[in-house]
């Protein structure tokens, strides 16, 4: 040791049955010269294990004094990449500046195209699973899956009745107002009726649908995670998808379409009230939605329930499985089930009138 420069020289080996001396050696010496600079030569070290590298680490930070500057010399290039650099501790922090439009655009970019790939990957897993089970002619559990369906559909009549009444009403109302201008009040009826069958039946009762039961399915999926009861299944050997997701599946796919019938003719009968008070009575009313709409519209309309009803038990099960831990956790896997099924609705029914129209 050199007292001037405060110079340290290592032995050959540092192996665990000498860590602890060494600890107390260097902490001796480095309280009694605090201000020395500190220079280790490891010219002669040829083998450390585990705990001579945390010894090596610990000289460059926890026996550290204040403001003293430590090195270590004569490393060989073998050792050295074990040990973090002396410097690392004291170097200095360059602030980040805030990201710019592009790099905030390429950066949301990127999480869209890895949650989309995410969603894929869940539905291929799922098609294989539901492939697997009708190989091996394994029976759905149909009491599970009228049990979630009489919570998602059952209950959500009352709600699904009054927003199609509603949304019939308010139709009707402010096309009948214009249509009243060009004494055209009995195509009001054709309007209501496409724009129901076609367009807003589905799509809204697909969105509460979404926020009540894909909601729903995140957060007890979620919860299930939070409490290791998802690798309790993996434990006995139950397929989770299997088990919890293609049971919300079948549950979704059976009641949407359903919920979306309910509020289709529940959407007609509140424009044809509203219409009384433009002189078009029942049967004018009937008969003119009768040459207006097709059996197409009725079949349009259920496909895009279906379709809806998919994906939104299929997300809403993807979120809650991938909810992390804590109950914090739950809420978030429930906002984002709510928010991409109605992303992914829009864009699915965009598709569809696009295409099919």
């Amino acid at each position: 040791m050199d007292e001037s420069n405060l110079e340290i020289e290592l032995a050959e080996r540092i192996t665990s049955a000498m860590v602890g001396d060494l600890w107390e050696k260097a902490n001796d010496i480095l309280e009694s010269y605090p201000d020395s600079p500190i220079v280790v030569n490891a010219s002669n070290l040829t083998f450390v294990d585990i705990s001579g590298v945390a010894f090596l680490s610990d000289l460059q930070t926890r026996f550290r004094p204040p403001g003293a500057e430590i090195s270590i010399i004569g490393l060989s290039a073998s050792l050295a990449e074990l040990v973090p650099p002396s410097n690392i501790e004291n170097a200095p922090q360059i602030p980040r500046g805030e990201d710019g439009f592009f790099e905030r655009v390429g950066n949301a970019t990127r999480e869209m195209l890895v949650y989309v790939g995410s969603v894929v990957r869940f539905i291929k897993e799922c098609v294989l699973v539901f492939k697997l089970g009708i190989n091996r002619r394994k029976n759905v559990n149909w009491t599970t899956v009228s049990n979630i369906a009489t919570r998602a559909g059952a209950d959500a009549v009352p709600i699904i009745l009054l927003i199609g009444f509603l949304m019939g009403v308010i139709i009707a109302f402010e096309i009948g107002l214009v249509a009243q201008q060009f004494g055209a009040v009995l195509f009001v009826a054709d309007g209501i009726g496409i724009s129901m069958f076609r367009e807003l039946g589905p799509l809204m009762t697909a969105i509460v649908f979404a926020g009540r039961t894909g909601a729903a399915f995140a957060a007890e999926i979620g919860t299930q995670k939070v409490n290791e009861e998802i690798n309790a299944l993996h434990t006995f050997g139950i397929c989770p998808v299997e088990f919890l997701v293609i049971p919300r599946i079948y549950a979704s796919v059976l009641v949407l379409p359903l919920l979306t019938v309910l509020a289709d003719i529940i959407g007609v009968l509140g424009g044809a009230l509203v219409l009384l008070k433009f002189d078009i009575s029942f049967v004018q009313y009937y008969h003119q939605l009768l040459n207006a709409l097709s059996v197409w519209d009725l079949f349009f309309g259920l496909i895009k329930a279906t379709t809806f009803g998919f994906i939104i038990a299929v997300i809403g099960c993807e979120r809650g499985l991938a909810t992390g831990q804590g109950s914090t956790s739950v809420g978030l896997a429930a906002t984002s089930a709510v928010v991409s099924s109605i992303i992914w609705i829009v864009v699915i029914d965009g598709f569809f009138t696009v295409l099919l129209t």
